[in-house]
């Protein structure tokens, strides 16, 4: 009899974004302290030990779901909780503390979400380091739910802020509150005892030195917390219309516990789901932690099939432009070609690749669940890694790159890289007749025989790309924080008494910037970082500041073997995102620099050694004159530094008409007025359309139900646009310019 691995595994975030959020600040604490008894809640009790014993009587069987977290079911609304006040403006706040003694983190979910135009909720620490938000109408969905991810640390506080002339009054209900009690694995990564080790499957970065083969398909996979407790990876997917829908391909098990539950609620569940993109080291041979500050949240279930382990799910928002989706082909037969790749999270940990030249149709038999016949791949032998647990769920990629088989489950491990079974496309692509236990009725619409599709960029010409002087010129595995004669970091605070840095882009076209990366060395200081990230323009040097935005990451770190939340504990080599308020414009040179505004701060990041490169692009500003690094007070040297912008240019190459999986008898556009007008044919009678821009905020949704209409929208930018028709069932989409 078949043995499934651990497929599930939960892990708390820090940095990480539930749904897409849409800037601001909260108050300030001199607005919303409070010395109200009545402003926090207070968890009750449970038993941390007996949840632990119950925990290991599941470990190593089907239902190992190595938990993590307990579950409170709370009824929290602003008016039975917390305070509520008005502001002189007629701002109306409500706030209100949710405390749970010995909690690593807290994450929450609103089983009641519906804000009115111009209202903001918030949720953070008690030091207001750790901000989640501002979530607002934007983030209004059907389900009317709102999952945010994990505030490190025993107490959370939410935030709401409601404008005086609102159209109605906010609807909020805090429905549970997850307490995560245990060790993460995440944090030991490379994993290391006590975790099961996943040092023999390679970092997808490793890839880099064979080509990158697998750099665009690696986009479309992400790691998933399920219902704030479990994890497993998933994949984007394509359908034939190649019109952006967000599919995600992912097992059924890692949504109903290892078949554990009875008759689950999937529509529920799937609402649930946080998926974090580009979770990846951006080295090979060191593994560095990966950013986590880009999410989707809260997905409907399009189809799920246990018999074959089948689960699709569709995200309500496509991924901003700024996350650099993909979304992977498929091949629904059985014929296909090695070499054969797994693009996992095993173990939680950043994005990793196996590799196995031979694969066989197989039946699988558990105790759990009767599975059809014939319906999985079967993995012999991997010649590169293996699997583990939070593995679940990854795509298993023939070698034209396209999703064969989906990961059920396999026994395979470092010591013993074999036993291993991925469910078959083909098995699962029109098992049943019904629409919703079946691929083939969502990923294919005009061409119902197709059976093979490719993967798409959802942005096509528009799609926004990484800048990067060092992985561009493949310095990243030679990078170093360099130092001083005193030992200071030579980019950070040292005797010169400098406290910024930037690094400058040569831009061949007028672009927009939506944030950057930024790659740290550790820093054995756990001094909370007061850094601003700058934005400049200018022709030989930074002249102009365009924007700023602060640095604020939480990241956990283990202290005489106890997990520990620390202010600013740069203690590991990471790499963060930092996402800005809003996008920018740009039209000459771009410098992006980090300001250190606290003497105590210790922060840099990394940069090219010293004669590696004789091409220089840092600068540091000296009595407030910026200076080349090569004339660096302290020992000047050409060089560049790790801070990557990701931005889409704006030269206007893109045209209306490029992408038309929208016929023009559906949708006709006026560039200059910024007016779209919709036409239904006579056998159309309702159709839904949605607005979205190209960081995927939902801008506007009407139901059409007299065969045409026309939206005018003068208030918008010029810019590209994602206009998106639900007809019958079938998503169509096009990308209209306003100019």
């Amino acid at each position: 009899m078949f043995r499934f691995l651990l497929f599930f595994w939960f892990f708390s975030l820090s940095c990480t974004y539930g749904q897409i959020t849409h800037g601001g600040q909260p108050l300030p604490f001199s607005l919303t302290r409070s010395t109200s008894v009545d402003f926090f809640e207070e968890m009750p009790a449970f038993d941390v030990a007996e949840q632990l014993r119950l925990d290991s009587l599941e470990y190593g069987s089907l239902r190992a779901s190595n938990r993590f977290a307990y579950k409170f079911m709370t009824d929290l609304t602003p008016a039975n909780s917390g305070l509520n006040y008005t502001l002189a403006n007629g701002t109306k706040v409500w706030r209100v503390g949710i405390y749970s003694p010995g909690a690593r983190s807290l994450n929450l979910l609103f089983t009641e979400y519906e804000l009115p135009e111009g209202a903001s909720l918030f949720l953070y620490d008690a030091q207001q380091h750790q901000v989640r938000g501002a979530f607002n109408n934007q983030n209004n969905s059907e389900r009317g739910i709102l999952p945010v991810s994990p505030i490190a640390g025993e107490r959370i506080i939410v935030e709401y802020q409601e404008p005086a002339h609102a159209t109605f009054h906010a609807r909020l209900r805090i429905g549970e509150v997850n307490h995560a009690y245990r060790d993460l694995p995440r944090l030991a990564e490379p994993a290391s005892e006590p975790y099961y080790s996943v040092s023999c499957i390679p970092s997808l970065a490793c890839s880099v030195a064979e080509g990158d083969p697998y750099a665009e398909i690696g986009k479309s996979v992400v790691e998933l917390i399920i219902d704030g407790m479990y994890y497993c990876t998933g994949s984007m997917v394509n359908n034939t219309s190649q019109d952006g829908t967000p599919y995600l391909l992912t097992a059924s098990h890692c949504l109903n516990r290892n078949f554990s539950l009875q008759n689950p609620d999937y529509e529920e569940i799937a609402g649930r789901i946080v998926a974090f993109f580009n979770y990846e080291s951006p080295t090979c041979s060191s593994t560095m932690r990966g950013t986590e500050e880009m999410s989707l949240a809260s997905a409907y279930c399009r189809a799920v099939y246990e018999r074959t382990d089948l689960a699709l799910l569709e995200f309500q928002d496509m991924p901003p432009v700024y996350y650099r989706p993909f979304y992977a082909g498929w091949n629904a037969t059985e014929t296909h070609t090695a070499p054969y790749v797994c693009i996992q999270h095993p173990q939680g940990t950043t994005k990793r690749f196996s590799l196995t030249n031979s694969i066989e149709r197989r039946d699988v038999q558990i105790a759990e669940q009767t599975f059809d016949e014939n319906s999985f791949w079967y993995v012999t032998d991997w010649e590169t890694g293996c699997t583990a647990g939070g593995s679940s769920g990854s795509p298993l990629f023939d070698a034209e790159q396209r999703i064969v088989g989906v990961l059920t489950g396999g026994n395979s491990s470092c010591t013993s890289p074999s036993d291993d079974f991925y469910y078959a496309l083909v098995a699962a692509w029109e098992p049943s007749q019904e629409s919703n236990e079946q691929l083939k009725y969502w990923l294919t619409t005009e061409d119902k025989q197709a059976t093979m599709c490719n993967g798409l960029n959802p942005y096509g010409q528009s799609a926004a790309i990484r800048l990067s002087n060092i992985l561009d010129n493949g310095w990243q595995e030679n990078i170093e924080a360099t130092r001083d004669a005193n030992n200071d970091p030579l980019f950070g605070l040292n005797e010169t008494g400098t406290t910024e840095y930037a690094e400058q882009y040569m831009l061949p076209t007028p672009a927009i910037l939506y944030g950057c990366y930024l790659v740290t060395p550790a820093i054995s200081s756990r001094t909370y970082p007061e850094v601003e990230i700058c934005v400049y323009s200018g022709n030989e040097q930074p002249e102009t500041l365009l924007a700023s935005q602060r640095f604020s990451p939480q990241i956990q770190y283990i202290d005489n073997e106890e997990i520990t939340w620390g202010e600013k504990p740069l203690t590991r080599s990471q790499e963060h995102f930092v996402a800005f308020d809003e996008p920018i414009p740009l039209s000459e040179n771009l410098f992006v620099s980090y300001r250190i505004n606290n003497e105590n701060t210790f922060f840099c990041v990394y940069n090219i050694p010293q004669g590696e490169t004789t091409a220089n692009t840092a600068w540091l500003r000296v009595d407030d004159t910026w200076t080349p690094a090569t004339q660096h007070p302290a020992g000047g040297f050409a060089t560049s530094l790790f801070i990557d912008p990701i931005l889409v240019y704006s030269d206007g190459r893109l045209t209306a008409n490029e992408l038309l999986p929208v016929s023009n008898e559906f949708l006709f556009s006026e560039p200059h007025t910024h007016t779209l007008h919709i036409y239904l044919t006579d056998e159309i009678h309702t159709a839904e359309f949605t607005l979205y821009s190209m960081r995927g905020e939902q801008l506007d949704r009407q139901i059409i139900s007299n065969g045409q209409a026309t939206f005018s929208y003068p208030q918008l930018s010029t810019g590209i646009y994602i206009v998106n028709l639900q007809i019958n069932g079938e998503r169509k989409s096009k990308k209209v310019v306003f100019h």
